[in-house]
């Protein structure tokens, strides 16, 4: 993937931060709030210095009269105890704003955050169905669960370092009233301590790249071990696969640690030097014989402004480190983009006609052509089928008509208008759809129904479950309808989530029900049940059926045969099943054979 350079992805970044003026301004407001109590605090060691070394206050810093007159205007006494009441309560003022400008920068950090993924959701499910099966899942879990979060700290870092320059500015001011010469040398001999710690910026963009790499290898391993938890029982290998999970692990953390590492060590080692060059130039002062309370006044200042010049060196290092992640999204999205859906102007409202594939061919990236120039019609109010041996093209016709795909050659008519045409998403809220696995969502069966018609009503929910003959076994649980079905639905049998699964696409009452091998991996029963429900459904729905067993098409209208991705038979169920020595004729014999 393609990097992009430290000052390019900071101006990115930063527009992205000017992008919430709101936030902005209040946190501008608290900076300058936070700042001017951050002076008056370090300028509050000054009487308490002139004090001690003085309590007749004979000779004094002119801070000191400032003080003397608040004081007095106040009708307190002048003593230590009055003095250490200002000084502690002016640290803990800015105690308190320092919180608040924490908070604030947090605020906007996660703003931002949400912003990111919220654009790169957007970007991701703009994109055809290609997109995702050519991506790596644990490279786009990793980007939202990890890297999306590494740019949000790097864009508190900005924040950090927005609000530290500020801060600086005014802290900095005070030292250079009181003592230009002193102020300067400290800055002179901390900026040479610096030197060396910005050539450590390119290790720390690569030990970043590293940490992104082994992080998606990391969250790809896990999710696959979740995915597949039933096939890691059954075949008993549970350490192989926690083995497996720790050596992607432990590479991944080898990289942080470093990481971290790099990190933290900045800010360890530059903080002690950058007051090791306040006390070498307050030693210099010292011999000039310049004023004691003044002068720790002004140490105090440089002290206190110490950890924040810390975190701006540590901040630019961070800066490197988070560059690997912002170009791990930023491909992503353009690589999103290249996919993007073909989307149309014109609103899809009902199904008059049917849908057509005129001479259509499509392939895959990589692979040989896997459907040739075919020609098929779906007709309103009828069932079609696609019946053939694995990888014939069957499924790939079902997501062309969904518009997953886009064919290379020739067109698919939805009415007669070509489907690039059509605005998408219109099309598809008039489809129900039934996958060979039927994915459902873990919460409630009521949850799962409304996810596809959110205005259901509860009358229109039984329905739905009573034509996919699922009412009687929801009813006979034990929560009834809002049962919990576990991750994928893993509390069901696989009828029961298929019967679900049915009933979430009915409750659309669709135009057309595309139902692809929906009974594939079903016993005996729960088939029957669906059949019976296909049966029911096919009197008055158009339907699109991808069949495993040819049991379930016997009302079909109009059969396609398929082989290598060409139709070599097409016809009514009954008039293929009677052509003695044709294709589906023997397929039929073929499956009863073996039933038998």
């Amino acid at each position: 993937m393609a990097s992009i350079n430290s000052t390019s992805s900071i101006k990115v970044i930063f527009t992205e931060f000017l992008g919430f003026p709101r936030q902005l301004c209040t946190l501008l407001l608290l900076l300058i709030i936070q700042s001017v109590i951050a002076a008056l605090a370090l300028l509050s060691i000054v009487p308490i210095a002139d004090f001690l070394l003085d309590p007749t206050l004979t000779k004094h810093s002119n801070i000191t009269d400032y003080d003397l007159c608040f004081i007095k205007a106040l009708n307190l006494p002048f003593n230590f105890w009055v003095l250490g009441i200002q000084f502690i309560f002016l640290n803990i003022l800015k105690g308190m704003m320092d919180v608040a400008l924490n908070y604030s920068t947090l605020k906007i950090k996660y703003s931002i955050i949400r912003k990111l993924i919220g654009n790169a959701f957007d970007t991701f499910f703009r994109s055809r169905w290609e997109f995702f099966s050519s991506t790596n899942n644990g490279e786009l879990l990793n980007t939202f669960n990890k890297e999306v979060i590494i740019i949000g700290d790097a864009v508190g870092q900005l924040t950090t370092i927005f609000t530290n320059l500020l801060q600086v500015s005014i802290l900095l001011a005070v030292p250079m009233w009181l003592n230009f010469h002193m102020t300067l040398l400290t800055i002179g001999i901390t900026a040479l301590f610096a030197l060396p710690f910005l050539l450590l910026q390119p290790i720390s963009y690569r030990l970043g790249k590293q940490n992104t790499e082994t992080a998606n290898i990391v969250m790809g391993v896990l999710n696959e071990a979740l995915q597949a938890a039933r096939l890691i029982l059954g075949f008993g290998r549970q350490i192989n696969e926690r083995d497996r999970y720790f050596k992607a692990f432990d590479k991944h953390t080898n990289v942080t640690l470093r990481s971290q590492l790099l990190n933290s060590g900045v800010n360890l080692f530059f903080r002690p030097l950058a007051m090791l060059a306040a006390i070498i130039a307050m030693g210099f002062e010292l011999k000039k014989g310049a004023n004691v309370s003044e002068l720790a006044a002004v140490l105090w200042s440089l002290l206190a402004a110490m950890p924040i010049f810390s975190s701006l060196m540590q901040g630019k290092v961070s800066i490197s480190n988070f560059l690997p992640s912002y170009d791990q999204l930023n491909f992503l999205k353009k690589k999103a983009a290249e996919f993007e859906e073909i989307e149309g102007n014109i609103i899809f409202y009902k199904l008059e006609k049917g849908i057509e594939f005129s001479n259509v061919s499509f392939t895959y990236p990589g692979r040989e052509q896997t459907i040739n120039k075919i020609n098929i019609n779906i007709q309103k109010g009828y069932m079609t089928a696609l019946v053939g041996e694995s990888g014939s093209g069957k499924s790939t016709i079902a997501d062309l008509v969904l518009g997953l795909q886009i064919p290379d050659e020739g067109e698919v008519l939805i009415d007669d208008v070509s489907i690039s045409d059509l605005k998408q998403n219109s099309f598809r809220e008039r489809i129900g759809y039934v996958p060979q696995d039927p994915l459902l969502f873990h919460t409630s069966i009521r949850e799962n129904l409304l996810w596809a018609n959110s205005k259901a009503t509860e009358s229109e929910l039984w329905e739905a479950l009573k034509l996919a003959n699922a009412e009687n076994f929801v009813k006979n649980l034990t929560e009834g309808i809002d049962t919990l079905v576990g991750d994928r639905g893993a509390r069901l049998s696989g009828g029961q989530r298929q019967r679900i699964a049915l009933a979430r696409a009915l409750l659309r009452k669709p135009d057309l029900l595309i139902l692809d091998e929906a009974t594939s991996a079903l016993d005996s029963e729960s088939e029957q049940l669906i059949q019976q429900s296909i049966d029911e459904i096919s009197n008055n729905t158009t339907i699109l059926i991808v069949a495993h067993r040819l049991s379930t098409i016997a009302k079909a209208k109009q059969v396609y045969v398929l082989k290598n991705g060409n139709i070599i038979e097409e016809g009514s169920y009954k008039n293929l099943i009677k052509k003695t020595g044709g294709i589906l004729n023997s397929m039929v014999l073929k499956e009863a054979a073996l039933q038998d």
